[in-house]
């Protein structure tokens, strides 16, 4: 739960009794969503449990309730904050700008960059895509998912208007240019593979290779 500054000034005037138990709910609700980010990035979100959740962010599992509901209910405030995020990230750089070279590095840099600042999310993320369809979780992330789909879809529909050799494969690259930013993020945060300049050219060139010529 992030508060607006607009929102966190005006609070600023409320006696301090009420300012002080509105901004504790804003720093239990996002230390709730803190842990349990971790521990389903850990350990996956079948294996952990809510009394464990609970323990860690130091509240009762009544406390917890109160705030989410339910396990699926902390995943559903994830989605809709973290991954709200994420999307964001994407389409803000998923644009046709002429270059698609340039907008191919910058999705990659983008993913990266994501993938750094929410590593938890990130890992728990590439769990959630790969969910399997009977699970309970693969509901819960289905509107994201197909919401991330779309943005990278547009992306290569209007750049195939550049490469016309693309024409009527776009969801096909779309998919595994999707798959492949995952992957490469993936391995910059566990130090297999580096985010320099050089490194982030020769991917993004065998993106092109593979895709435009």
């Amino acid at each position: 739960m992030e508060f607006s500054p607009k929102l966190k000034k005006l609070l600023t005037y409320l006696p301090f009794g009420i300012y002080y138990w509105v901004m504790n709910v804003e720093n239990t609700h996002d230390e709730i969503l803190a842990v349990a980010c971790g521990l389903f990035a850990q350990k996956g979100y079948d294996a952990v449990g809510v009394q464990q959740i609970a323990e860690l962010s130091k509240i009762t599992k009544p406390t917890l309730y109160y705030y989410f509901g339910s396990k699926i209910g902390i995943l559903r405030a994830l989605i809709q904050e973290k991954g709200a995020l994420l999307y964001e990230c994407l389409e803000a750089v998923c644009v046709d700008r002429h270059d698609f070279f340039g907008s191919v590095q910058d999705i990659i840099r983008a993913e990266i960059d994501f993938a750094r600042r929410e590593p938890d999310f990130f890992r728990l993320h590439r769990a959630l895509l790969d969910a399997p369809e009977d699970s309970e979780y693969f509901e819960e992330y289905s509107e994201m998912r197909e919401k991330l789909k779309a943005v990278l879809l547009d992306f290569f529909i209007k750049s195939s208007e550049i490469f016309g050799n693309m024409r009527s494969k776009e969801k096909l690259y779309s998919t595994l240019f999707h798959s492949e930013i995952i992957s490469v993020a993936d391995n910059v945060l566990r130090g297999v593979i580096s985010d320099d300049d050089d490194t982030i050219y020769k991917i993004t060139h065998s993106f092109i290779y593979g895709f435009a010529d």
